[in-house]
């Protein structure tokens, strides 16, 4: 896939938009069909990794066989590395319902991406979703609850996301939580699954709950990295990737 700064193209509403509630998009290189709702924050997510392709990572003869997208949104990221590395076995992590339906249209012409409705936390737990006022409104945060909360549903974890694969190791780890990388990376068994991601891609939210950037740089500090930024992420590389 070339690198691509054109912006996406919305086709009026029509049967379709009116059916389901979304828009089909015309997305350069994909093949598949795309929708998004007709809303600027669906589209600014799709023109930031589709055409400035925020995931092109600087690695010469990158072929990842294990992604674990925690954040999913609406499959932009699923169906860009999809795309891109059509090898890899891709496990997308979305707890927002409405996000989740068009993850599940996105991603269903891809046998290679396993959707799952849950939110990534730093143990099983149980959780439910709020909005943080004063920020984009699809920016939704999970907080932690008890099972007896009419709107919980159970957390993942990284680790259990990598047992349950059957791979070895995490060739790529995309963390887009809106604020629960904070629990994800001060986790008591972040060490356990850490040294055994490859490449880890993560956008921080302090501005959204406090401590994200301490808990993460505390974390990825016991370990060698090579460190680079693209667009809103933050990129950790570990050192014999890079040539």
């Amino acid at each position: 896939m070339q690198e691509n700064q054109s912006k996406l193209n919305t086709p009026p509403p029509n049967q379709f938009n009116a059916t389901f509630g979304f828009n089909l998009v015309s997305i350069p290189g994909i093949s598949t069909p795309f929708a998004c709702r007709p809303i600027n924050e669906d589209l600014g997510i799709a023109n930031s990794i589709f055409g400035f392709q925020e995931y092109l990572f600087p690695i010469e003869n990158f072929q990842p066989k294990l992604i674990l997208d925690c954040g999913g949104n609406i499959g932009c990221a699923a169906v860009y590395f999809a795309n891109k590395y059509p090898d890899a076995q891709i496990y997308s992590v979305e707890p927002e319902k409405n996000n989740f339906k068009l993850l599940k249209f996105n991603t269903a012409f891809y046998e290679n991406i396993h959707p799952i409705n849950s939110a990534l936390w730093d143990k099983e737990t149980f959780i439910r979703i709020g909005e943080q006022e004063h920020f984009n409104p699809l920016g939704f945060m999970t907080f932690e609850t008890t099972a007896d909360d009419p709107d919980a549903f159970k957390t993942t974890t990284v680790a259990k996301l990598l047992a349950e694969s059957g791979f070895d190791e995490i060739d790529l780890l995309k963390v887009d939580i809106e604020g629960a990388e904070k629990e994800v990376f001060s986790a008591p068994d972040v060490d356990s699954w850490l040294p055994k991601v490859k490449v880890l891609t993560i956008e921080l939210h302090d501005r959204m709950k406090r401590g994200c950037s301490y808990e993460l740089f505390k974390a990825v500090s016991k370990y060698k990295w090579f460190f680079a930024f693209r667009g809103e992420n933050l990129i950790f590389i570990r050192e014999e990737l890079i040539t």
